[in-house]
């Protein structure tokens, strides 16, 4: 008699050990340079490391002072891109604890690996907004539409290949932050702050270049609605997904990495709102009512909330929008654990084509939060500060990327393009004169890309101090 619980136990073993493989691969501590300090009393995983090189940086300094939703807000509690990413890092580390149980579990990673995945979460929490330009989503639009109006001038694309004109074309953030990790934070040498492969990749949401990624809302497959790379950093994105077996596809982590953002700002803005009264309780009130299907028993706990703290008077729909907050990111992060656990072979073969919370049991609660958020985001106040924002980029971007393609711009002497040239952050001209040795890359994509660089990597503030200094408004 054939004991079929044999060929059971043997095929459980040999999922096992695949998923030990393939986990050991993903979370390798390999880098592009060899650590140069190895301390045997050091008991910190690869992506602890990583994250105390980056901690005490200035890009990550600077996100204080980077809009999250209200630009230039003077409220001290109003959340900003550094709030925001220490909230985005401790949410998605607390969800890598439950995959991490959920895999120990299941004996798909080794005991050995126990903290790795919670680890490199916190450290993609901590970095996924670091290359967001001044005044957030409306700069990245700005920065674009510059580009747009520049590329006009076939001139202006001379050399350029259709690759590296969609970069600027279609620039975001999430791409410019890979940049700014791998190239841009001058310490020592050119491999930056010389991460991880597993934690460069982690924040890879879109593992594709600008000519086939950004499908939009026409896209299949998550990993397609943006781009992931420049032109610059294509070999090695290349290398990185060589190495970690990716085959131009998500890290698993992303996509846990990205519903932690999402359920860090979706509540984060409405508290925001609340507490700068740009909003009040009957509209979050019908929107829950009019989207929560899943979770309906919410509006009980919302109507509860807001009764308790009647007494507060101005402060009553702050608490309770708060207290709601709490309620609903534990909901929708359990939410997110459960799809992440019963998708699980399609995620590790990349063929899950969704974001994990749209297709959680939780996707109502979201779905609310977003419509609370498009109320917000038509706030006059919000609007105008956000038009301010654009005038500075694109103005900035005037300034400096036509001067750029004068040979006067490097060249020694007085005149106004020499003299803007000596105007951007020695580190990233020292970058762009030792370290930029790539013959692929068109020498004027390369110079385009320095001001990006730059323009991109100031803080709210001193983009619009600055150009209010260059066009002789403020002296």
């Amino acid at each position: 008699m054939i004991n079929f619980s044999n060929y059971k136990n043997m095929e459980d073993k040999e999922k096992q050990d695949k998923e030990k493989q393939r986990w050991k691969e993903l979370l390798i501590d390999k880098t592009f340079r060899d650590k140069s300090a190895k301390h045997d009393f050091d008991g910190r995983n690869p992506f602890e490391g990583d994250y105390g090189r980056l901690i005490s940086s200035s890009p990550i300094r600077r996100l204080q002072d980077k809009t999250q939703v209200f630009p230039l807000e003077q409220s001290d509690f109003i959340r900003t891109r550094l709030t925001h990413s220490l909230e985005v890092s401790y949410i998605a580390s607390s969800i890598g604890l439950s995959i991490e149980k959920f895999l120990l579990e299941k004996q798909y990673i080794e005991d050995s690996h126990k903290g790795y995945i919670s680890s490199l979460l916190r450290v993609g929490g901590l970095i996924h907004d670091l290359g967001n330009p001044p005044f957030g989503h409306f700069g990245e639009e700005a920065i674009r539409n510059y580009f747009k109006d520049f590329f006009k001038q076939k001139e202006n694309t001379e050399g350029l290949t259709e690759q590296e004109q969609k970069d600027f074309l279609n620039f975001d953030g999430n791409v410019q932050t890979f940049r700014i990790l791998r190239k841009l934070h001058f310490f020592k040498d050119e491999y930056s702050f010389n991460l991880t492969y597993p934690s460069l990749a982690c924040i890879i949401k879109y593992p594709f270049s600008s000519i086939d990624g950004n499908k939009g809302k026409e896209a299949k497959h998550v990993a397609l609605k943006k781009f992931g790379f420049f032109s610059s950093e294509r070999k090695d994105f290349q290398e990185i997904s060589e190495e970690l077996n990716l085959k131009n596809q998500r890290h698993p982590v992303t996509y846990l990495l990205e519903a932690a953002d999402d359920i860090a700002f979706s509540a984060a803005d409405i508290e925001d709102g609340a507490k700068l009264g740009l909003i009040d309780f009957d509209i979050i009130w019908h929107v829950f009512e009019k989207n929560l299907t899943t979770n309906k028993d919410l509006l009980d706990q919302l109507n509860a909330l807001y009764t308790k703290f009647q007494s507060f008077q101005s402060e009553k729909l702050f608490l309770t929008v708060q207290n709601f907050r709490v309620l609903t990111q534990a909901r929708m992060i359990g939410a997110v654990i459960k799809t992440f656990q019963d998708n699980y072979d399609e995620i590790m073969a990349g063929n899950f084509p969704n974001e994990l919370i749209l297709d959680s049991e939780a996707s109502d609660i979201r779905k609310s939060y977003k419509e609370l958020q498009l109320i917000i985001f038509d706030n006059k106040k919000i609007m105008k500060t956000e038009i301010a924002g654009w005038e500075a980029l694109y103005g900035l971007l005037d300034i400096f990327i036509p001067a750029s393609r004068s040979e006067k711009f490097q060249a020694k002497g007085n005149n106004k393009e020499s003299r803007l040239y000596k105007i951007i952050s020695s580190s990233f001209r020292f970058i762009y004169e030792n370290y930029n040795k790539d013959e692929d890359v068109c020498a004027q994509y390369k110079k385009y890309q320095l001001i990006i660089d730059y323009i991109a990597g100031m803080t709210d503030s001193y983009a619009l101090e600055l150009y209010q200094k260059l066009k002789g408004i403020k002296i």
